[in-house]
């Protein structure tokens, strides 16, 4: 099972980079200066570190030798046997855990199946503007993937769906033709880039930490950072009165919207549900186009700088409890009274040091993270590096 030292560092430096992110998200100028692609990447950096609950190989152990160890304890403590099987807290909480992480997985999978039959019975959109303009794009794109198009009065607002079969989602609405344009370009753009995939990521972090809020937060700025990075590239090479075009078309599709009673959140949308969205995205547009000329080498190095401590931290670091219980405290040793190692005997023998000083002899190495020395020189010439 999964170590509680390993659930807690996740918990804690995955959560403090979350909330660093959000800080950062929240401001524009930031967001430009830092550069949206490494903001993303380091977001799906974390998104894939989550799966892999496990110490990293360069990770330094920090003791924590108050409250932590204590609660700790308190986790592994026996509250009762059940056919000879002691049961913990911790074994309570794995196991509701477990439980938690099926049901919600279950609940995800429904609502895939539930989706991809309900976009499959839409009517089909056989306008030759939308094909026109879905060869169009493919042509500037240099891709050739096939795309479904289907038109339905459920929908509010543009939207994909599907990884092998993709499905372009379009409302019951007036659009012109460079709108029309503008909006199969930005669903396009979704699917080549992978964003069906990740979201399919995020959707399997919560539902395996379904109890983490942590994984939600990072999951919505995933999501914010795609259409963010959408809609920088949609306008690359625009003339400002094409971006004005591009805007207007955010905000009209945005009037057009039908609020519905549940959003499905296996659909990527053409714009987010909130208003505070669709004005940031905006907003972010037009300043994109002043801050990226004015970027220079140190701000991107100091982009991936900040970016790489972010991703980073949580594999070169972890909290680990640091106590006995008092019945076994004597005849114990531990790295708290200084540094220990093996000298080897040349007999199948080995003294235990400690802080220099000699301990006892033993016959085996309990520890294999423990060095092993052949002289005392060596041991204390390393011991003073």
């Amino acid at each position: 099972m999964i170590r509680f030292s390993e659930l807690v560092n996740m918990v804690i430096l995955t959560g403090a980079a979350v909330v660093l992110l959000e800080i950062i998200f929240r401001n524009n100028n930031v967001i430009l200066w830092l550069d949206v692609r490494l903001l993303l990447g380091c977001m799906l950096v974390m998104a894939l570190r989550l799966f892999i609950l496990a110490d990293s190989p360069v990770a330094s152990n920090i003791p924590i030798f108050k409250v932590y160890a204590e609660i700790c304890w308190f986790l592994r403590d026996t509250l009762f046997y059940w056919k000879g099987i002691s049961v913990s807290i911790m074994m309570l909480l794995q196991m509701l855990w477990i439980i938690g992480a099926v049901i919600s997985a279950l609940y995800r999978i429904r609502g895939y199946i539930v989706t991809q039959k309900r976009i499959r019975r839409y009517r089909r959109l056989r306008d030759s503007e939308f094909t026109e303009a879905v060869k169009r794009v493919n042509e500037e794109l240099g891709r050739k993937a096939k795309f479904h198009l289907v038109v339905s009065e459920e929908l509010g607002t543009p939207c994909i769906f599907g990884i092998f079969r993709p499905y372009i989602g379009i409302p019951k609405m007036e659009l012109r033709p460079e709108e029309i344009y503008f909006v199969l370009k930005h669903e396009m753009l979704h699917y080549y880039r992978g964003d069906m995939i990740i979201k399919i990521l995020c959707e399997a972090l919560r539902a395996v930490y379904w109890w983490n809020p942590f994984v939600y937060m990072l999951g919505d700025l995933v999501s914010s950072m795609q259409e963010i990075n959408v809609d920088f590239r949609v306008v690359r090479g625009l003339s400002e009165m094409e971006q004005l075009e591009y805007v207007d078309c955010l905000v009209k599709v945005a009037r057009n919207r039908v609020k519905r009673k549940r959003e499905n959140q296996w659909e990527i949308s053409f714009r987010k549900e909130s208003p505070s969205e669709i004005h940031k995205r905006i907003s972010l547009m037009l300043k994109n186009q002043e801050v990226s000329g004015k970027k220079t080498t140190a701000s991107f190095l100091l982009s991936a700088g900040i970016l790489c401590m972010i991703a980073v931290c949580p594999n070169i670091m972890t909290f680990e409890p640091y106590a006995i219980h008092e019945e076994d405290v004597d005849g114990s040793m531990g790295g708290k009274e200084g540094e220990i190692y093996y000298l080897d005997n040349k007999d199948g023998t080995y003294d235990i040091y400690i802080g220099g000083q000699y301990y006892e002899t033993t016959i085996e190495v309990f520890d294999e993270h423990i060095p092993v020395y052949d002289t005392l020189e060596e041991a204390m010439g390393m011991n003073q590096r």
